[in-house]
């Protein structure tokens, strides 16, 4: 019934809007802190673009969490389950960009590299759209490459959540429930990947394969840290409450 509903774009456009208002309202019920409050301002308030990251486990609070005035313009495949996803980020202020960063990574990208030479932020879940969870595609160290912008892996936890069915295991936060957001350091492309005669196939693949499990181990450890605040890991000692101005 659902499969059917979502192919349909009457079903579409009904289930966005619904999915939409049940994250808002949930949303609005969480206390949300960032750790890093100064790293986050101070990348926002001077970029020039950058590819934002992070895991297709953690999407739903992304689109709240994300300050309106700097839109993010996601990646997402166009299968239907990806077209809903999109529809519905759409209601919440995100952006669109049709294409995958798993599947044929380069394809999608000519669109987000149109984004980043605007200086806007390009968003890409590595995962995305059929996983496997939380092992990252080329896509995004291709993107940086290819543009010269850097990458910055975030993520999200709360100490209270339900898990989604899926290759995902996607994380629902309950309402009212503490979260918590981390901003990872920048990942800087490597120069020397793209545009140097001089480089084979082999050496630009090791160098690509390279900068990808980087990516992997950052956003991983990002995410891990996000999930020790409410595992006693950690202390969310100095964070600020984020607001969505």
């Amino acid at each position: 019934m659902l499969k059917t509903l979502i192919r349909k774009p009457v079903g579409v456009f009904v289930l966005s809007w619904l999915l939409a208002a049940i994250v808002a309202l949930t949303m609005a019920t969480i206390r949300w802190r960032t750790y890093n409050p100064e790293e986050r301002q101070e990348i926002l308030d001077d970029h020039d673009g950058f590819i934002l990251v992070f895991w297709h486990s953690r999407i739903i609070a992304m689109p709240w969490l994300w300050p309106r005035r700097h839109a993010m313009n996601a990646l997402q495949s166009p299968h239907p389950d990806g077209r809903l996803l999109a529809h519905t980020v759409n209601h919440l202020g995100v952006r669109t960009v049709w294409g995958s960063s798993n599947r044929n990574a380069m394809s999608g990208l000519r669109g987000l590299k149109r984004v980043l030479d605007a200086g806007k932020v390009a968003a890409i879940t590595p995962d995305g759209p059929r996983g496997p969870a939380r092992i990252a595609a080329t896509g995004p160290v291709a993107l940086a490459n290819l543009t010269g912008k850097p990458i910055i892996p975030v993520a999200w936890s709360v100490d209270r959540f339900w898990r989604a069915p899926g290759w995902d295991c996607m994380i629902i936060p309950k309402p009212f429930c503490r979260g918590i957001m981390i901003w990872g350091e920048a990942l800087t492309p490597d120069g020397r990947t793209f545009g140097n005669k001089k480089n084979s196939d082999e050496s630009t693949r090791d160098r690509m394969e390279s900068q990808r499990k980087k990516l992997e181990v950052a956003l991983n450890g990002v995410t891990d840290r996000a999930d020790g605040f409410f595992t006693n890991k950690k202390k969310a000692d100095g964070g600020k409450i984020i607001t969505n101005a």
